[in-house]
């Protein structure tokens, strides 16, 4: 496996670095499938679709003993 602090210079222990990387992980995925939507090209679609469903498997792998805290 990568070490994410190497490749990226992200410290292990700076937990707002990560935050933001998720953050900006997600929108992007939205953001992507909304523009392939508004081409209306299927194929583009399909591709933005596969893509958005991997960053989801992603985030919610970084999810701590499985469920998100909640307050």
């Amino acid at each position: 496996m990568t070490d994410r602090a190497q490749s990226h210079g992200m410290p292990d222990d700076d937990p707002a670095g990560e935050e933001d990387v998720t953050l900006r992980l997600g929108r992007h995925a939205i953001q992507l499938l909304q523009a392939a939507r508004d081409a209306g090209e299927p194929k583009l679609i399909a591709q933005a679709e596969a893509m958005a469903m991997a960053v989801g498997f992603v985030l919610a792998s970084r999810i701590q003993d499985g469920m998100p805290e909640t307050d």
